[in-house]
């Protein structure tokens, strides 16, 4: 080992004897007492990790998950859903005939109004007997359900409908309902057709209708305690009946698309369950891999090979899973789906560990170093190794524990976790593994007879007589071929030059990176929730219709100017081309209904605002209302305003940089109104996650890089410390840089040496990997096919830069230290005389 120069080479010379000590004492006490070491960390695994598993509580809500806690999106929404009595749920169903002809024509309509009438009159969820009485939208249970959708315009009524078709009045009626209450037909109406010269309505493709249920506020004392579980209930019991009981039944005259708000969660853990088998299968192809490289040739291959120690991987594995996430248990963390993706990166990187202490350990058995020494040498040599690969796992892991998106810190905890584990089982459990498969091998056993009587350990006169111990690297089929190429002029000079450029390419494509994974992304490829916006995209120009909120904090109603400076808000916001009607629509909004109901009674809209808020919010006419206005104290006192929202639609594609505009461009004009108030819709929480998954990036990339330099530059010379740093910044460079080309939205005998030691292991390690990463080319999610070109690419990019470049600058690096170690020792030569 090279310690360096300079002033840091004595403390560095200390922490590696330390650290060689170390390892070689675990070494020594896994070969002494091999099975008190197994039972250890099977104890300690258990003890730590199994017990804190029923404590393990999983994150479910997305918002919680994946929007940055410090951003306006999130504190917009802990306030929204803090204060207002507003539907977090609901149902959104597209219906449009199987011929694609008009869906207005009145068997089309008949039908889709059947559908409106089972759903809130006749379907009760499953198992908490829950209806859409019971959780539809409604601030008090006289009032009557709110939901939106065109059948409205003839009262829910076939016989209405069947009339209006008579007189040939269908479309008509529809645009006269339009026209009076200024609600755009596109919010109802996909795949509109109108006439060139009256531009009246002639027909539709997709009729649109939304039934929102659950009030999610808990202030509200009529608020059931168990109301969430019973819309998650009934929205699953809509599916049943609508989506795939409904697309069973040929006699049916549509087709629909439906989406409930449980659909995507849903969505997502049948992903979990369908992929999961996948990365079960490449942790077992990265083992069996392992397995095949321990296998030997030759007339004794079922004595001498070691595919029990390749299964004993597996378990270490599990152990360091069970272990990470039952402390997360323990230290009330909590987790969420992606955190099982760690499984494979654990499996990937931890086997390469344990192939670096076995090719350690069979150099020493080939040394002839006594029983009882041995895997103290292999520790010695390779316990720095495992130690420098694990602790940069871990210190890369924790450089993202603290990131303001809960759901990637999650998954950076359990991974830190998880590595810190599989390391103390690197030093430990497999050598204890490795021990007693080599007393197997000496007794003369084959593979089946694992569980064998340990040989005794060497005597002092069998290790007086055994060969010393051998330092000297044994050539191999690695070193002899890729030598003369590394160490070749031509291909020392091309080789910088070639990884330069590739990061070069690859450094300007991270510019070009997009960010953002719309919602069809983050499903399996069959969803029905693919289908919806594949009809949506079609019939609505590649559009998604949302209702937005503009929240105002505080009392303003009372002053004109004030009420000025919202009303032009209002026709600003209107002005806009993703604003579709006015503010409130077809359904107005609180403020004009109290300032008709202020007129009405012969009120002041001003001076008698206040006093009139208690009759106005408890009148059952505008009762539903309080779903908009929060007082400052309960609804039967109220006097003054807390907060209040208006509704408005809004348009615009399934892209969160364009949300991201759209957000900033409301609020950044709302706040030079007033401060407080701001324009809302979930999705703004996403766009502030990929607004800032760029800077996170950069961020935590940097952070890891620089722990890690700093890391190697305290136990290596700052030459070979540099080296790893030039490696690790081109294989980051060309990782992003792939993800644009892939299209995914983030001296000779030295190197001889080098090679001959480690291009074994590096090989193996990297095969390993790569086997279980093309298994997940298979995923049925954009969102796990763009983590395997991730991986795919860390692997490739690393196995190249280890293999290739590493060795030339090493090689470089050598040759300088050398020179200018010449060189002062010259100049010290030259003093003394």
């Amino acid at each position: 080992m090279a310690y360096g120069t300079g002033p840091l080479s004595k403390v560095r010379k200390a922490i590696l004897e330390r650290l060689e000590n170390f390892f070689g004492t675990m070494g020594s006490f896994s070969e002494r007492s091999p099975i008190l070491a197994i039972l250890f960390c099977v104890v300690v695994t258990f003890l730590l990790g199994g017990s804190g598993l029923s404590s393990i509580n999983m994150e479910t809500n997305s918002f919680e998950l994946w929007v940055p806690r410090s951003m306006m999106a999130y504190k917009n929404y802990k306030y929204t859903t803090d204060n207002f009595l507003d539907s977090q749920r609901g149902t959104v169903m597209l219906y449009y005939p199987k011929d694609g002809g008009d869906a207005l024509r009145p068997e089309y309509m008949i039908e889709a109004l059947s559908i409106h009438k089972n759903l809130t009159e006749s379907l009760t969820g499953a198992e908490l007997g829950a209806d859409y009485n019971t959780l539809c939208q409604r601030v008090s249970a006289e009032l009557p359900c709110d939901f939106f959708n065109i059948l409205g315009v003839f009262n829910y009524d076939s016989s209405t409908i069947q009339t209006a078709a008579d007189a040939g009045a269908v479309h008509s009626t529809i645009q006269s309902f339009s026209t009076s209450t200024g609600a755009p037909l596109k919010v109802y109406l996909g795949g509109m057709q109108e006439d060139e010269t009256t531009g009246d309505l002639t027909g539709a493709s997709v009729i649109r209708m939304t039934w929102p249920h659950n009030e999610q506020n808990t202030t509200d004392p009529l608020r059931l305690a168990d109301m969430n579980l019973q819309a998650k209930d009934f929205e699953a019991t809509i599916q049943d009946k609508y989506l795939w009981e409904w697309r069973d039944t040929s006699s049916r005259l549509g087709n629909i698309d439906m989406l409930t708000t449980r659909s995507i969660d849903d969505e997502i853990g049948r992903l979990i369950q369908v992929d999961s088998v996948l990365f079960v299968m490449s942790i077992m192809a990265i083992v069996f891999i392992l397995c095949m490289s321990l296998v030997k040739s030759g007339p004794n291959c079922c004595v001498n090979s070691r595919v029990v120690v390749g299964t004993s991987a597996f378990v270490i594995i599990m152990f360091s899973i069970v272990f990470a996430f039952g402390m997360m248990g323990h230290l009330g963390l909590s987790l969420n789906s992606v955190c099982t993706l760690i499984c494979f990166v654990v499996a990937g990187v931890g086997v390469d560990d344990m192939i670096v202490v076995e090719n350690f350990f069979q150099k020493a058995v080939d040394a002839g170093i006594p029983r009882g020494e041995r895997m103290n040498y292999a520790l010695r040599h390779g316990g720095l190794s495992v130690f420098l690969t694990s602790s940069s796992s871990v210190l890369a892991f924790l450089s993202g524990v603290g990131l303001d998106i809960p759901g990637i810190a999650q998954f950076c905890t359990v991974g830190a976790l998880c590595f810190s584990w599989i390391w103390f089982q690197s030093i430990t459990f497999f050598p204890a593994v490795l021990v007693l498969d080599q007393s197997r091998i000496e007794a003369k056993k084959v593979q089946c007879q694992c569980c064998c009587i340990r040989p005794p350990l060497a005597t002092a006169a069998e290790k007086e007589e055994g060969p010393p111990p051998n330092d000297e690297v044994k050539s191999t089929a690695v070193g002899e071929t890729l030598t003369p190429i590394l160490t070749s002029p031509v291909f020392r000079l091309l080789i910088p030059l070639i990884f330069s450029a590739i990061a070069g390419l690859n450094g300007y494509a991270t510019t070009l990176n997009g960010t953002g994974l719309s919602v069809t992304d983050v499903v399996p490829d069959d969803s029905y929730i693919v289908e919806l916006t594949e009809t949506t995209n079609k019939f609505w120009t590649g559009k998604v219709i949302r209702g937005m909120i503009i929240v105002f904090k505080g009392d303003h109603y009372s002053d004109a100017a004030k009420v000025q400076d919202m009303n032009e808000y209002f026709a600003w916001a209107e002005s806009l081309d993703y604003i579709i009607g006015t503010v409130g629509g077809s359904q107005s909004t609180w403020y004009k209904d109290y300032i008709s109901y202020l007129t009405i009674n012969s009120k002041d809209p001003y001076a008698d605002f206040s006093a009139n808020l208690v009759p106005f919010l408890s009148d059952p006419l505008y009762k539903k209302w309080r779903a908009s206005v929060t007082c400052t104290t309960d609804y039967d006192t109220c006097t003054e305003i807390k907060c209040a929202k208006f509704d408005v639609v809004q348009t615009s594609k399934i892209d969160t940089f364009e949300l991201y505009g759209i957000q900033m461009e409301l609020n950044d004009e709302i706040i030079k109104y007033f401060p407080d108030a701001y324009a809302f819709i979930d999705e703004f929480g996403y766009a502030d996650a990929d607004s800032t998954i760029e800077e996170a990036v950069i961020v935590t990339l940097s952070i890891a890089v620089a722990v890690v330099c700093a890391l190697m530059c305290g136990l290596m010379d700052t030459g070979s410390a540099i080296c790893i740093f030039v490696c690790v910044i081109f294989i980051d460079i060309d990782l992003l840089g792939m993800l644009y080309f892939w299209n995914v939205k983030l001296s000779s005998e030295k190197t001889k040496n080098a090679l001959d030691s480690m291009g074994i292991p590096v090989l193996k390690g990297g095969l390993t990997t790569f086997v279980g990463t093309v298994v997940l080319s298979m995923a049925s999610s954009t969102a796990f096919r763009i983590f395997f070109k991730v991986c795919f690419g860390t692997v490739v990019f690393g196995v190249l830069h280890g293999i290739f470049l590493m060795p030339v600058l090493l090689g470089f690096y050598v040759e300088m230290f050398g020179v200018l170690k010449t060189a002062s020792a010259k100049v010290e030569t030259s003093e003394e005389l």
